[in-house]
């Protein structure tokens, strides 16, 4: 027969158990203790033995407690049972994680200064670590705004080495939980990580800190997740009609994510229109489709509205006119057949093309076409430089629509006594004429013509408005969009 004074220990072991992965509000905190405390012992023989009697008492107990924190915490207590699977929160990646019972629950709870930090939730994979904190206020009540994680807050991740293998960061997304994630850019490969989270203040840049200790540490093992990484290697291979050489490597599957491997290659008469390391600068931009037609996702397109699960994506030189290329998305099919689709790719070109132009004459504003690219010039003016403080210098508004892209374009400034000039850009871009069934088509516009925000040229080191300025665009990061070639995946 259990002791009455162990079989009180061993409620109270299990009531304050159940309490620990919740935080609690302190008034029903100090409630649980008042009736642990409390409960009656067991002095005459009743119809129930003691054992039986204490334990009933136990569960009334406990609900009654449950009951306390919906009342006095509604709906606070509905969100605090929010995670990373709610289904205002599909993610493919981690609810294949939950089928496979990978997700971790490392019982985090560190309280100080009145706030809660917990953590129930963490899934980890070579892919990437996503893990769902809260962190409750005095009165019980998730605070999204009060944590900042960055320079001050770090969340960090090692391997079995005790090497630093990346930072978590606060993807926002819910409003639930701080949605903290860290994107591999390779497979992780190690079989058991650490996170280590260095959290000291709270608070706002605009808000009193609240300084305390809320770290914490906790391991994950990594294989089983590692068990269920699966490499598949693939074919196909395809030469662009202006020499870029694409072939398809390998699939890797993993748990949270599907990293797609491919490598290109320009010819010699496409590396001569980029001299030196120019050619190192491409994008590439590809598309997944069912055999319906129907897309699965979308990398870089010109289109209305697209499928984008991509989570990370590198590019590495591996020879002269050669490039690796990695991309990781959350989901690809496993077993029905798709398509992988060449749309379009870019690489940084020399160009040369001008637009000269007198800034007088500028009254009205005048266009340019430039290799397929329109500019309008708008104006000139003067504008205090950010490079010296107390001296001047010219700005250019236009609008511009463009077939190319833009991101690794060089131009400079020439004025008529030859005196060249560094120009810098600034201002808003989108992409506009584009359709919902096309991933190749549609300009980018430079400058809101609606919201009459143009497009500015800044021209380094030039104080005045010259009598005549030539626009030089040196270096132009040239798209091509007419690739025609597709592979049948998982035939």
């Amino acid at each position: 027969m259990n002791h009455p004074d162990a079989v009180d220990r061993e409620l109270k072991s299990l009531l304050k158990s159940k309490a620990e992965d919740v935080a609690i509000p302190e008034p029903v905190q100090n409630a649980v203790e008042n009736v642990l405390s409390s409960l009656p012992k067991q002095k005459r023989k009743k119809r129930f033995p003691s054992t039986r009697w204490r334990w009933l008492a136990a569960a009334v107990v406990f609900f009654v407690l449950l009951s306390a924190i919906s009342v006095s915490t509604v709906p606070i207590f509905s969100e605090m049972l929010r995670s990373l699977f709610a289904k205002d929160n599909p993610d493919i990646g981690l609810l294949r994680a939950q089928e496979l019972g990978l997700v971790h629950n490392p019982h985090i709870k560190v309280k100080d200064k009145g706030y809660t930090l917990v953590i129930n939730e963490a899934v980890a994979d070579p892919t990437r670590v996503t893990i769902a904190l809260q962190l409750f206020d005095p009165k019980g009540k998730h605070n999204r705004d009060k944590l900042v994680i960055g320079y001050e807050n770090q969340i960090t991740i090692k391997d079995s080495e005790g090497n630093k293998v990346d930072t978590m960061y606060d993807m926002g997304y819910t409003n639930d939980f701080y949605y903290l994630v860290a994107f591999f850019r390779e497979p992780l490969q190690t079989d058991r990580i650490t996170i280590e989270g260095n959290v000291q203040k709270l608070g706002q840049r605009n808000e009193t800190p609240i300084e305390g200790d809320w770290n914490f540490s906790f391991d994950m093992d990594m294989k089983e997740a590692n068990s269920k990484t699966t490499i598949e290697e693939l074919s196909g291979s395809y030469t662009t009609p202006h020499g870029m050489t694409v072939t398809l490597k390998r699939l890797t599957r993993m748990v949270q994510g599907v990293r797609l491997e491919l490598e290109t290659e320009l010819s010699d008469e496409a590396m001569a229109r980029s001299p030196g390391d120019l050619w190192e600068n491409q994008m590439l931009s590809f598309h997944f489709e069912t055999i319906d037609k129907e897309e699965i996702h979308a990398v870089n397109p010109r289109k209305q509205g697209f499928m984008d699960s991509l989570m990370t994506s590198e590019h590495t030189v591996i020879g002269n006119g050669k490039m690796h290329w990695s991309y990781t998305f959350k989901y690809l099919p496993e077993e029905e057949p798709y398509r992988f689709v060449l749309d379009a790719y870019s690489v940084a070109e020399q160009d040369g093309s001008q637009i000269a132009f007198k800034p007088a004459e500028l009254v009205e504003p005048k266009g340019y076409q430039v290799l397929n690219d329109h500019f309008e010039l708008n104006g000139t003016a003067l504008e205090e430089s950010d490079m010296e403080q107390g001296t001047n210098e010219m700005v250019i508004s236009f609008y511009a629509e463009l077939e190319n892209e833009f991101d690794n374009n060089v131009w400079k400034a020439v004025d008529v006594l030859g005196n060249e000039y560094e120009v810098d850009r600034r201002g808003v871009s989108f992409l506009v004429n584009t359709l919902p069934d096309n991933w190749r088509e549609g300009l980018i516009s430079m400058g809101d013509r609606g919201m009459k925000q143009p497009y500015h040229f800044e021209i380094k080191g030039l104080s005045h408005i010259p009598e005549q300025l030539t626009l030089i665009r040196e270096v132009v990061d040239k798209r091509y969009q007419d690739p025609n070639w597709s592979v049948l995946l998982n035939p």
